[in-house]
């Protein structure tokens, strides 16, 4: 192994799995408490299929542009875009919610003129987006990636189980936050969906005023 000094992220990785002190040097450097966001655009594939690739993926920036200045206004780094999906990370769970329910409603201005559907060929069909949260420990190597087991649930919650316009998370981010900002509500998610994902989440509505 390169001395831990000179060694990167990768480098620690690979070593890891047998050398104790690479491990203890790589939490060291990238572990760290962190709220994670994942955002994800619904109807993508039907999107792609009638309008196609280009415009699919034109318009999930647009809406990715309308949504990232609440996720920084609320103090998040996106740290990483793969195909449609952002991924975000956040000091503190408050924040992450915060910047999730404004993110929504930031996107529903944005889709406030856009009267189309995917089907009737006017490019002029409103994007939603689902958003997953996660807190935890998570090894966060800046710009580039990030790693942990709420990273996976965020993820999960965001990509497949989300539908348009919602935002849910998991259980340990519910306990951190513990009771939702005044005018934000919170269930448990239905049975069948909690079997989906493989793991029990929440659901938040927000009623605040605008």
């Amino acid at each position: 192994m390169p001395r831990p000094g000179f060694a990167t992220f990768d480098d620690l990785v690979a070593a890891a799995w047998s050398d104790p002190s690479a491990e203890l040097e790589l939490r060291r450097r990238y572990e760290q408490p962190a709220a994670i966001l994942v955002v994800d655009y619904t109807d993508m594939v039907s999107r792609s299929d009638h309008e196609g690739i280009v415009y699919a993926l034109s318009l999930a920036r647009a809406a990715e542009a309308a949504m990232t200045p609440a996720l920084r206004r609320h103090g998040g780094q996106v740290v990483k875009r793969v195909a449609d999906t952002v991924f975000a990370v956040f000091s503190g769970p408050e924040p992450a919610l915060l910047a999730a329910l404004d993110a929504q409603r930031d996107l529903a201005l944005f889709n406030a003129p856009r009267t189309g559907t995917v089907h009737d060929g006017s490019r002029n069909d409103p994007i939603h987006a689902s958003i997953g949260l996660g807190w935890g420990p998570t090894l966060v190597v800046p710009g580039e990636d990030l790693y942990g087991a709420e990273v996976n649930r965020a993820f999960v919650l965001g990509e497949d189980v989300g539908e348009g316009r919602e935002v849910l998370c998991s259980e340990a981010f519910a306990r951190a936050i513990g009771a939702p900002p005044a005018g934000v509500g919170v269930h448990a998610g239905p049975a069948a969906r909690i079997e989906e994902a493989g793991f029990p989440f929440r659901v938040f509505r927000d009623h605040r005023e605008a």
